[in-house]
């Protein structure tokens, strides 16, 4: 549809699409969770990170838990190296990131 309204081919339209990761192709939960898994994230243990968002939410990156209130995203980069490891969700920035401070997060969130 968006195709026909601005005269593009829809392969056009996925280009664009797929290259912003705001941008969503399908239905997300309340909570849209983004791992940042670029180089200075990595260096600060992402990997944990989301081994235990896996874990503790029972789904893989690219997925929505049952009830719908999360969706778990990897990202190429939320540019703030800075403060990795990093995650986004939704709107807000948490940066500095351990497993405990995560898990505090995540009890937060109704």
């Amino acid at each position: 549809m968006l195709a026909k309204i601005f005269r593009l081919s829809p392969n056009e339209v996925y280009e664009v699409a797929s290259f912003y990761t705001m941008l969503y192709k399908g239905p997300v939960g309340r909570y849209v969770i983004q791992v940042c898994t670029n180089i200075s994230c990595l260096l600060c243990n992402c990997e944990e990170i989301m081994a235990h968002l896996q874990k503790r939410l029972g789904i893989k990156p690219g997925e929505t838990t049952s009830d719908g209130k999360f969706t778990l995203l990897e990202v190429e980069c939320l540019a703030s190296c800075g403060t990795a490891p990093v995650v986004q969700i939704n709107e807000d920035y948490h940066e500095n990131l351990t497993v405990e401070k995560l898990d505090r997060i995540l009890d937060s969130l109704n």
